[in-house]
């Protein structure tokens, strides 16, 4: 079986320890590595494997995803979804209670002393 290495991850590693406030014996600590292998990844000397990836993860506390190179943030996907998203909104067909309520005045609807509102 093939294993997939991760070139690139470097930088975010680094920055990821640093915003958790490690260091890098830390890191390699709490992810059982030797601290070799982390000063080389932070270095971009060395990829990082799926497995080793996770690990790193796991001491920093956040999704693996994170740590990759040129991977999607989810606000962005979400970003792209907004356009289908307003469209679905747009065609809604309001239940019929709601669509009374707006025809009635502006001052019924929201008049804090009706007793309907």
């Amino acid at each position: 079986m093939t294993s997939i290495v991760y070139r690139g991850v470097g930088p975010r590693v680094a920055y990821a320890r640093r915003v958790a406030d490690l260091t890098q014996a830390e890191l390699a600590r709490a992810a059982n590595v030797a601290l070799g292998t982390v000063r080389k990844i932070e270095r971009n000397e060395r990829g990082i494997s799926g497995d080793l990836l996770d690990a790193v993860a796991a001491a920093l506390d956040i999704d693996p995803v994170r740590l990759l190179p040129d991977t999607e943030r989810s606000d962005d996907r979400l970003h792209q979804a907004m356009p289908s998203l307003s469209a679905v909104l747009a065609e809604y067909e309001a239940p019929k209670t709601a669509r009374a309520a707006r025809r009635r005045p502006l001052r019924e609807r929201f008049n804090p002393w009706s007793r309907s509102g």
